[in-house]
């Protein structure tokens, strides 16, 4: 099924069973249980080892991280002078930096760019975004949402975080080309194929179409660091690296991907912000969507 039509009838699910009151209180939190600790395991194990790594690989993930990097230091700087609160920046620091650079930016990249394109999209998704998800952003999730946030603690987290175990494990498959048995691989693949829909059916229970008051300044802030300063970062970035053509055009539209679905899953998870987490990856998908049709238009002038 075309990805946008699963996004849009999952999320409506949710938002019925929210309306209805016909989840419980702990109904989302369990969902995201489940994604954290099988769904996003399963697409791990089941996308790395099928990626294949050459000089291309340069240009997607250096850009990648290099505009997470500048767009964590941009939301840390101007939380701080804001003064928000710990959870607000924590819910900022993990859906600002990542965008949803696979299951979305892949199609995206396919109907705007065209097939040749899909390579890099995978590349800057893998090695760049999902990697950050899964040190990065655990990092965040458990600085920012625990009572304790000592090294230790942290560390501690980290080697223990399924997605983060799934990840070294896909690396070891991926260096030693080690091929998957038949059944697992299929497993492998259902397991995965349930991340969005799930996430998804958890934000519509936990987003709220009216955004809090005190969270509208917070949420524009965002979507403007989502759709314009990281797509103009990514040119910047990608233009002094020698980028051009299609490799810097898929850099520019990857970096301008609304949030990133299993960031939204684990600042939920952590109790970082959920209102505000939920209100940015509901909303900055079709706005998000939208607004690659524009960057597209651009980069073609």
């Amino acid at each position: 099924m075309n990805p946008f039509i699963v996004i849009a009838l999952t999320l409506a699910l949710g938002l019925v069973l929210q309306f209805s009151r016909l989840a419980g209180d702990r109904a989302a939190a369990r969902l995201n249980a489940y994604v954290i600790n099988v769904a996003l395991p399963c697409l791990i194990l089941y996308e790395m080892p099928r990626l294949t790594l050459d000089a291309r690989a340069l240009l997607p993930v250096a850009t990648a991280w290099v505009v997470m990097t500048l767009t964590a230091l941009i939301v840390w700087q101007v939380a701080r002078l804001a003064k928000w609160s710990t959870p607000v920046t924590g819910c900022l620091l993990l859906l600002l930096p990542l965008g949803n650079t696979g299951f979305v930016g892949i199609p995206l990249i396919n109907a705007l760019v065209g097939k040749d394109g899909v390579g890099y999209a995978i590349l800057y998704d893998q090695f760049g975004t999902f990697l950050a998800l899964n040190t990065f952003g655990i990092i965040i999730a458990a600085g920012f949402g625990g009572a304790q946030s000592s090294a230790t603690l942290i560390a501690r987290k980290i080697i223990t975080f399924p997605p983060f175990l799934s990840l070294l494990l896909a690396i070891v498959v991926l260096a030693f080309n080690l091929p998957y048995p038949a059944a697992l691989s299929g497993v492998l693949h259902v397991g995965a194929q349930s991340l969005v829909p799930v996430v998804m059916v958890a934000v519509g229970i936990s987003w709220h179409l009216q955004l809090e008051r005190h969270h509208i300044v917070i949420f524009g802030f965002g979507l403007a660091v989502l759709l314009l300063i990281k797509p103009l970062l990514a040119w910047a970035v990608a233009t002094l690296l020698g980028g051009d053509g299609m490799a810097l055009t898929v850099v520019v539209l990857e970096a301008g991907m609304p949030a990133m679905i299993s960031a939204g899953a684990l600042a939920m998870r952590y109790n970082l912000a959920p209102r505000l987490a939920a209100s940015l990856v509901g909303y900055s998908l079709p706005v998000g969507i939208a607004s690659l049709f524009l960057w597209r238009a651009l980069l073609a002038l």
